[in-house]
């Protein structure tokens, strides 16, 4: 009883943590106080405004007036927020993130006592709050348009709601970028690169919003299959904005500390909540369709998984060290979750195997309608294409490793993580520069067998010439893990915990 009362007590400490948050007061404070932000807000205001008398004025001098017209001018009071949204409050948050990171500026992230997972949450709880702001300024404006016909209330407030969480991503995404280790010209330039592309998301927000609304989602409200597809949806994007979450907790950790074991762990949680997830959207439709969504989405986020991985380094620190447990299966478990290359070496694969396993015997087996579904060269493409890929990856990153380990001793553990890519972008560019210099290079030798080119195998798997890039990727991969097994086995090895250092007692003065 009084484990389980603390345990309560604990829980409540932590909603405590979670509710009363330092970062979010002095972020809203200096939020009020900016005047960028007031700007913005303001200037929202006005351009709404201008745009909804022009709407009304125009509408009174038509002789064909329309009598709906709430609809247009609901999607251009959407676009106008979107617009503003998306490109004002993520870039906002970022360039703060990013000031406090850089070494010359002693702010919060160097002399706080809060826990960057405080710092991150408050951060994100600041970028929500100021998108509630612009929605709650925006939403008499459209709640308005609903007394112009041709939109329903419904519809209005699930397509905001579905527009402040890509708000709400996009400001996760800016935390995310701005704790990256990158030196001030860097992040500008990546400041800038971020402003400009996220017209890649406004325009494909808007269009859905459009395409909702079009489509009547308050007629669409009672339906069994919108709502499972509407909590999938947001499954999926909550789980990915989870992603960016914990690695900016990673990255504005302490160096000592153990940054692999949070990130690990949420990958195999929504890996294996994905694959769950998956193989019932599987049994439900008897279509193995979803679960070749699941393997590609893990299999791009392993690839990125095993470029961070290599870039781990193999020293474990102290604080590290010390949390290690004694017991042998928990050491084991252990040992793929925290930092170190061999050990998240050892994770990627496990992972990767069983979902490719696992993707495999649903095509063939386990859905009824399988062999109807694919076709053999279909089947065969899966069996054969991504083992040759998975094998590429794996070479690419033990031969790294190994030329790290041999001739670059004495440089940043993630320069194997950069030598992996060079390898990649080597084995895809070399063989066209040197088709070049010999005047031999034309679409048709692109298309030509190219072994060590793991992008070459995607076109040529239609022939059937892809397996000679799985027996070649298989033959240089058992090349790398010969030439890394003695370095593997003594990572696995050291992997251990902290002796504990026997105290002699004190002995007793003479005499007594």
């Amino acid at each position: 009883m009084t484990a389980v009362l603390a345990k309560l007590r604990s829980n409540l400490a932590n909603w405590r943590d979670w509710e009363i948050n330092p970062i979010v007061i002095k972020e809203l404070r200096q939020a009020v106080r900016n005047r960028a932000v007031a700007g913005m807000l303001m200037l929202m205001l006005v351009v709404l405004f201008i745009f909804s008398l022009g709407f009304l004025i125009s509408n009174s001098f038509d002789i064909d007036s329309d009598n709906q017209i709430g609809g247009p001018m609901f999607q251009t009071f959407v676009t106008i927020l979107a617009g503003m949204s998306i490109f004002f409050i993520p870039l906002y948050m970022g360039v703060r993130i990013a000031a406090e990171r850089q070494e010359n500026n002693p702010d919060l992230m160097y002399v706080t006592t809060l826990s960057p997972a405080r710092i991150i949450r408050g951060k994100f709880f600041c970028g929500a709050y100021m998108a509630l702001l612009f929605f709650s300024a925006c939403m008499p404006f459209m709640a308005f348009t609903n007394l112009l016909r041709g939109v329903d209330l419904p519809t209005v407030f699930f397509i905001l709601f579905f527009l402040y969480l890509i708000v709400c991503a996009a400001n996760l995404l800016a935390i995310f970028f701005a704790c990256l280790p990158l030196s001030r010209p860097f992040k500008i330039l990546l400041a800038l690169y971020g402003f400009f592309q996220s017209i890649w998301i406004i325009v494909p927000a808007v269009f859905a919003s459009t395409h909702m609304m079009r489509a009547g989602i308050g007629s669409m409200m009672g339906e069994r299959y919108f709502w499972i597809e509407t909590v999938t949806s947001i499954t999926i994007a909550g789980a990915l904005g989870g992603l960016f979450y914990v690695l900016s907790v990673a990255l504005i950790s302490p160096p000592s500390a153990n940054r692999a074991l949070p990130v690990r762990r949420y990958i195999t949680l929504i890996w294996l909540l994905g694959g769950l997830l998956a193989l019932a959207w599987v049994w439900k439709a008897a279509d193995p369709e979803a679960i070749l969504v699941w393997h590609h989405i893990m299999f791009i986020l392993l690839t990125l998984s095993l470029v961070v991985v290599v870039s781990n380094g193999d020293r474990l620190s102290f604080r590290v060290r010390r949390d290690i447990p004694a017991a042998g299966w928990k050491r084991t478990v252990a040992f793929l979750f925290f930092n170190g290359a061999a050990g998240g070496l050892a994770w990627v694969t496990v992972l990767y195997a069983i979902t490719y396993l696992m993707s495999a015997f649903v095509m063939t087996i386990a859905s009824p309608r399988a062999a109807t579904t694919f076709s053999i060269e279909d089947r065969s493409h899966f069996m054969i294409v991504f083992p040759a890929v998975l094998a590429y990856l794996f070479a690419y990153a033990l031969t790294a490793l190994f030329i790290h380990r041999q001739f670059l001793p004495n440089r940043p553990a993630k320069v194997a993580g950069l030598l992996a890519i060079l390898l990649a972008g080597l084995a895809a560019v070399g063989p066209g520069i040197v088709l070049f210099f010999l005047n031999q290079l034309s679409w048709n030798s692109l298309e030509g067998m190219q072994l060590g080119n793991v992008f070459n195998v995607f076109y040529l798997h239609n022939d059937g010439r892809a397996f000679y890039h799985l027996c070649f990727a298989g033959a240089w991969l058992l090349v790398a893990a010969i030439l890394n097994a003695r370095w593997f086995w003594r990572q696995a090895n050291d992997f251990k915990p902290l002796a504990i250092r026997a105290v002699p007692p004190e002995t007793a003065p003479a005499g007594q």
